[in-house]
């Protein structure tokens, strides 16, 4: 599968963004990406990665980024938001994110996020997923943010990817960015 269109992650600068990949190597061009695009606005960037991830993520990274341009890169574990406290404890995740933009906006005040969002259930419950993402969706707003939400597909339902489509603006796939059309704000 080819990368999403260049253009299109580029002239992005704000918005919340629910991303459902498939291809986990399309998906990792995708992040890197929406990485340089970071670095060219000036950006620092927070990414909530899978542990799976995470080296594959690092070893891009070097061959491509300068030390200047890792440094304005937070790499973290998605562990520590979506696992540590409960499976998918809103509450808690929130209040981390909150904690790490706040740390990361006394070096930058200009941010974007990429949130690789997983749970240990066989699949959340909708209402508690809804309010996450109503949550982060005011709370990205209110910041001025552009965060992407990345889900794999084969995780989702159908009730599961309707409850995204609303509480983001844009909805991306592996090829594709455009307008949610369900979005309800």
């Amino acid at each position: 599968m080819e990368a999403l269109n260049e253009v299109k992650l580029v002239t992005l600068h704000k918005g919340h963004v629910f991303y459902q990949f498939q291809s986990e190597e399309t998906y990792l061009s995708n992040l890197m990406l929406f990485i340089r695009c970071g670095l060219e606005n000036n950006q620092h960037i927070l990414v909530i990665e899978s542990m799976r991830n995470i080296s594959k993520v690092r070893n891009r990274m070097k061959r491509i980024l300068n030390e200047e341009q890792q440094s304005s890169i937070y790499l973290v574990d998605n562990f520590d938001y979506y696992f540590l406290n409960g499976d998918f404890n809103t509450e808690n995740i929130l209040k981390h994110f909150k904690k790490d933009i706040s740390i990361i906006k006394k070096q930058n005040p200009s941010i974007r996020t990429w949130t690789h969002v997983e749970w240990t259930s066989s699949e959340p419950d909708a209402t508690i997923l809804n309010e996450f993402e109503s949550t982060s969706d005011d709370y990205v707003i209110q910041e001025g943010l552009l965060s992407v939400c990345a889900y794999s597909k084969n995780s989702l339902s159908p009730v599961l990817k309707e409850t995204l489509e609303k509480v983001h603006n844009y909805v991306m796939t592996d090829e594709e960015l455009c307008l949610s059309m369900m979005y309800g704000k």
